[in-house]
C-alpha cells in the first residue's frame, strides 16, 4: 500500500489536539476528556488509512471470511486465482471476437482498427431499419431507435453486432 502523506499529516494535527484536549481536561475540566476522546479516534483511524494498515486489516477480513465460505484464500487461493484468470481471458476473448465482423461482399475479416467508415444508407433504409415513416420528426426517430438498439444491444441475451452496428448507422442516417 501506498502511503499518504496529507491523510498522515491530518492524523498528526489531530493527534496535536487529542493531547492539547487531554492536557486541558486534566487541568481544567474532565469534560474536555470527551472531545479529546473522540478526537484521538479520529487520529487512529486517520493514521491506519495513512499508512495503509486499514486497507491490509480489511483486506485480511474479507479474505478470512471468503475462506470460511469456501471461497479461495491462502495457498488454495492460487487454483481459484487461475480459475479467475482464465475466465477473465475467456471475457477479454469474446469481447475482441465481437469487434470483428466478416464482410460478406469479399469474403474477408476486419478488425476495428482497419475497418472502413459505416457503409453509407439512404434515408428510406434507414427509415425501414428503424421501423419508422420516412418523414417522421426527430422525437419518433429518437424512440424507435432507442427500442430497436434495447433488442439487438450485443450485451442482451439475444444481442447482434452487425444489427446493432446497422440500427447505430440508421439513426445518423436520419438525425442529420
Amino acid at each position: 500500500m501506498q502511503r499518504s502523506r496529507f491523510i498522515i499529516a491530518l492524523a498528526a494535527a489531530f493527534g496535536a489536539m487529542t493531547v492539547a484536549l487531554a492536557i486541558a481536561g486534566a487541568l481544567y475540566n474532565l469534560a474536555i476528556l470527551a472531545p479529546a476522546a473522540v478526537f484521538g479516534a479520529v487520529t487512529y483511524l486517520l493514521w491506519m488509512h495513512g499508512t495503509g494498515r486499514l486497507a491490509a486489516r480489511v483486506y485480511r477480513r474479507v479474505e478470512r471470511q471468503a475462506a470460511a465460505n469456501g471461497g479461495p484464500s491462502g495457498p488454495s487461493g492460487a487454483a481459484g486465482a487461475r480459475k479467475r484468470e482464465s475466465a477473465g481471458r475467456e471475457r477479454r476473448d469474446r469481447r475482441t471476437e465481437s469487434w470483428r465482423t466478416t464482410d460478406r461482399r469479399r469474403g474477408t475479416s476486419a478488425t476495428r482498427s482497419d475497418r472502413s467508415e459505416p457503409e453509407e444508407m439512404s434515408r428510406r433504409e434507414a427509415s425501414r431499419v428503424l421501423g419508422v415513416e420516412a418523414g417522421a420528426d426527430q422525437e419518433t426517430i429518437k424512440r424507435a431507435y432507442r427500442e430497436r438498439v434495447k433488442d439487438v444491444h450485443p450485451d442482451a441475451a439475444d444481442g447482434d453486432t452487425q444489427a446493432f452496428k446497422r440500427v447505430r448507422t440508421a439513426y445518423e442516417r436520419l438525425e442529420e
